[in-house]
């Protein structure tokens, strides 16, 4: 067994699962009552001082980081964040843009971890790796991470917002095996606990704009675009650009009026 196989396969491990729990799945409460518990079992399990002494030693390692990073934010941490303010520039072959918006809600109380949810978070990822490995076929130009409603107190809804050259590419992108795989899923009642929505935009040219100010790559301002008839068909185009001073929202569009 290699060690190109064994990377390899860790790194699909990860791609799998490194979310099964994140910090949206439960409430401060739960997760507290959690952290209690553990507590208790290692007052049970280890002598009193070690016991005390994991919590304390992880809090001071917290405290000191935050504290070192705060002397160099923008090196030591937050090196994502572009500096100044940057606006969107579509390429000039595009026409306009697609906005796919599309939503799931786990209406169970446990959530993620409900009959059906794993079986759905295993049919439901290699649907955005396919359209990474299509983008020029499909048109995908991108999508956000998981975006978490914080108003609903009640289920967990769940938010991804993806982009795409046209109306068309999404319609394909919609037929294809993986995707097939779980509406099939879905229709047939294999994740009973789960409510879906979608809302698709198709915005033309002239009719967007987006603004960043130190601020991460993120949304329509991370959207590649394939550079069509080049010798890689795997190179892409990105859209963020330096903002010109005394522009405005008609400028930025590229209209008057």
């Amino acid at each position: 067994m290699s060690f190109h196989y064994v990377r390899n396969k860790l790194h699909e491990f990860h791609q799998q699962w490194y979310d099964l729990i994140e910090k949206s799945d439960f409430s401060i409460t739960t997760f507290l009552a959690f952290g209690a518990v553990l507590q208790l079992l290692s007052f049970t399990l280890l002598p009193p001082r070690v016991s005390l002494l994991v919590p304390l030693t992880w809090l001071g390692y917290r405290i000191i980081i935050s504290a070192f990073r705060t002397r160099d934010v923008g090196k030591s941490c937050f090196t994502d964040v572009v500096k100044g303010m940057h606006i969107t520039q579509m390429p000039e072959s595009s026409d306009g843009i697609v906005v796919f918006i599309l939503g799931a809600r786990f209406n169970h109380p446990f959530g993620k971890l409900a009959p059906g949810m794993v079986g759905l978070d295993i049919d439901y990822k290699p649907l955005w790796r396919e359209a990474e490995k299509n983008r020029e076929k499909w048109g995908f130009l991108g999508r956000t991470m998981t975006l978490v409603d914080t108003s609903d107190n009640e289920g967990t809804t769940n938010i991804w917002i993806s982009y795409w050259k046209d109306v068309k590419g999404l319609h394909s992108f919609a037929t294809c095996a993986e995707h097939r795989v779980v509406w099939d899923g879905y229709k047939g009642g294999k994740y009973p606990y789960i409510g879906i929505f979608h809302e698709l935009y198709h915005v033309p040219k002239g009719s967007m704009e987006a603004i960043y100010g130190d601020f991460p790559k993120y949304g329509l301002g991370a959207v590649k675009f394939p550079r069509s008839g080049t010798k890689d068909q795997g190179e892409v185009e990105e859209v963020l650009v330096q903002n010109w001073k005394g522009s405005n929202s008609y400028a930025r569009m590229r209209r008057t009026k």
